[in-house]
């Protein structure tokens, strides 16, 4: 974070209590930014979605280790993450974006969402955790999410 502000690397702590809260702030406008770039590139509800989630496994292809602190460390337990909140209420959105546009059956979008959510979890910490067993490539196995757990037709994706 120091280096990317240009500052002296203790100049950070004056802006926060201690280090986890200041690894929080850099994973909160890491991924509330990415995920903001990735869904402006495609058109349509369903298409936004699929760059969301698909953001996620790129993310952790990227930073394995910091995937892990957010959701399987001891930072994840005892450290308030509002922003994963942010993030999954923005998912939640984009499924009933994809369900207001007739793109997917009507349903309660906040299940939906997590069952979307918790698949992909499930797949990019497989991933991280079991890197050797034969994937197929992460943007196959979240299209077969869509359509199964979304309900979004193939051909709209």
């Amino acid at each position: 974070m120091a280096r990317e502000l240009h500052i002296a690397a203790t100049s950070v702590y004056i802006h926060f209590a201690d280090r986890d809260l200041a690894t929080l702030e850099c994973f909160h406008r890491d991924l509330v930014r990415a995920t903001e770039q990735a869904e402006a590139g495609p058109a349509g509800p369903a298409g936004k979605l699929r760059a969301r989630v698909l953001l996620l496994g790129e993310w952790v292809h990227r930073h394995p280790g910091l995937y892990k602190v957010l959701h399987e460390s001891t930072l994840n337990q005892r450290t308030s993450m509002a922003f994963k909140q942010e993030l999954a209420e923005r998912t939640t959105a984009a499924v009933q974006r994809c369900m207001d546009a007739g793109l997917a059956p009507a349903d309660d979008a906040a299940t939906v969402s997590l069952d979307l959510r918790a698949a992909v979890h499930g797949a990019v910490s497989m991933r991280v955790n079991q890197p050797d067993l034969p994937w197929t490539p992460l943007e196959e196995q979240v299209d077969r999410f869509l359509v199964k757990l979304v309900g979004i037709p193939p051909e709209a994706l």
